[in-house]
């Protein structure tokens, strides 16, 4: 019973019970011995370590954004050139935050350049185009 001292190499369990049992058929159901290797639940994929440290290091676009906007800003500063790179730093940026959850501030930083540098190109334009139209009147 309990505490005694049994034999390893003795086969005989005297103290197993059988509780389970097999499945009652039922008409219209599988056999229960052709389901027993089938799937029964939807079983979730596991990313490896590795796969999780490339995608919480995933920073690309917030970092095209920020350069982006970086080269827009300088560059509209001198003219309306930069209006293109600018562009491209916020439409970087919103993709960015779409999809790149831990970059934290530098998809912010590229938005915040980027629009800064669109509205001195727009600043450029409405200047140039004030001194034209006063040129020719």
């Amino acid at each position: 019973m309990v505490g005694e001292y049994r034999d390893p190499s003795d086969d005989v369990d005297d103290f197993r019970l059988d509780l389970t049992r097999p499945p009652a058929s039922v008409e219209g159901e599988l056999d229960y011995e052709s389901t027993v290797t089938a799937p029964t639940e939807w079983v979730p994929y596991v990313y490896t370590d590795t796969e999780l440290r490339a995608h919480a290091e995933r920073h690309g676009l917030s970092v095209a954004a920020l350069v982006f906007g970086l080269l827009g800003l300088l560059v509209a500063i001198f003219g309306v050139w930069g209006a293109a790179l600018s562009l491209a730093a916020i439409v970087l940026a919103i993709m960015a935050r779409a999809t790149e959850h831990r970059s934290g501030a530098l998809w912010v930083y590229g938005l915040v350049t980027g629009l800064a540098g669109l509205l001195i190109a727009a600043g450029w334009v409405l200047v140039i185009t004030l001194v034209l139209m006063s040129a020719v009147s």
